[in-house]
């Protein structure tokens, strides 16, 4: 039987998907410098929030989804959107976190959402962590143009479907904000994860292209 590594942060800390899931519950959440760094530990004065009910969706890529040149799957290559999330020049996906969130896939608690282009190969994705009502999206990738942000439409309706009230972006970006995110504090955040702490199942599906 292989030995399992043990996993450390980088003052030496054990770092289990238990411990990963209460960090989340603190609001805290894992970097790395590099794809070989050690593990460290953020909580942000503020965060970006997207709520579901206020999502929007830009004119510009309603006409690309309007095209259907993608198919979307949810929890069906996992690990292949965490590697290919990974796969740039500077990431602060170590392979600890890879390695972390690919427990957590098989315990029920990380999720993807892939996009697959006609002839079957990953084009797109978005992955990240079931906190209760709240889905805190961790990294997206795409190799083709707008597939990566037609996978966070497909999440946000598919959160929105199983009764998830909040997206949380964690950093301000100018495609989130396109979306309706906002940023709130670490105090509302805090309230937030609370109103929205009952665990909701998530139900694999291959989404419509309409």
């Amino acid at each position: 039987m292989k030995p399992i590594r043990r996993i450390r942060d980088e003052e030496g800390i054990p770092v289990s998907p238990a411990r990963v899931l209460r960090a989340y519950a603190e609001r805290c959440f894992p970097m790395a410098d590099q794809r070989d760094g050690q593990i460290f530990w953020i909580r942000p004065a503020e965060r970006a929030v997207i709520i579901c009910e206020d999502f929007h969706i830009p004119r510009s890529l309603q006409k690309l989804r309007k095209k259907n040149k993608f198919r979307f799957t949810t929890d069906v290559a996992f690990r292949a959107v965490v590697e290919s999330c990974a796969d740039r020049r500077e990431t602060w996906i170590c392979r600890d976190i890879e390695d972390l969130f690919g427990q957590l896939h098989g315990l029920g608690f990380a999720h993807s959402v892939e996009a697959w282009d006609p002839s079957g190969k990953l084009v797109g994705g978005v992955y990240g962590l079931s906190i209760g009502g709240v889905f805190a999206g961790e990294s997206m990738f795409h190799l083709e143009p707008g597939a990566s942000k037609l996978c966070i439409v497909a999440l946000v309706e598919h959160l929105t479907n199983l009764g998830y009230g909040t997206l949380d972006c964690q950093q301000q970006t100018p495609h989130m904000q396109r979306f309706g995110a906002r940023m709130i504090s670490d105090e509302n955040y805090s309230a937030l994860l609370s109103s929205q702490a009952a665990p909701l199942e998530w139900h694999a599906k291959t989404f419509p292209t309409d």
